[in-house]
């Protein structure tokens, strides 16, 4: 992964993210730090193989998926991290065949109510997978 730091003020950066590229799939990401709202934008872009299948192999109504993809995929994007919770909203995701753009805002109000509920054991949560179970002991 390379990370790449830009100061714009003191205490007040960027965050340039680029991890390692797999699978026909490369993601860059930009992210603000010190700020009182973390706002980050990402770039997902996927090769033609990865997105439309092998070229010699490619369903005949490939048109239909990319297009049921595209209503699918654009929006707003939810953050889920408990079942007894409402959804947060996380950002907007606009996408167009191979690109997808994330932007997000983070507020510390989010990752306050974040940690409280992380705090207390949450059956919900244990339940889901999402966090493990505490020791009986």
């Amino acid at each position: 992964m390379h990370l790449h730091r830009f100061c714009w003020a003191p205490d007040v950066s960027v965050l340039a993210q680029s991890p390692a590229d797999s699978d026909g799939v490369k993601t860059r990401t930009w992210s603000t730090s010190g700020l009182s709202v973390r706002l980050s934008a990402t770039v997902i872009r996927q090769t033609r193989e990865e997105y439309y299948g092998p070229a010699g192999n490619r369903p005949p109504s490939l048109w239909k998926r990319v297009l049921h993809a595209l209503v699918l995929s654009n929006g707003l994007s939810y953050l889920h991290y408990c079942p007894d919770l409402p959804p947060l909203v996380r950002g907007v995701e606009p996408s167009v065949p191979r690109f997808t753009l994330l932007l997000e805002c983070e507020t510390r109000r989010h990752n306050r109510v974040l940690g409280e509920h992380l705090a207390q054991p949450c059956p919900a949560c244990v339940a889901a997978g999402w966090r493990p179970a505490e020791n009986a002991t």
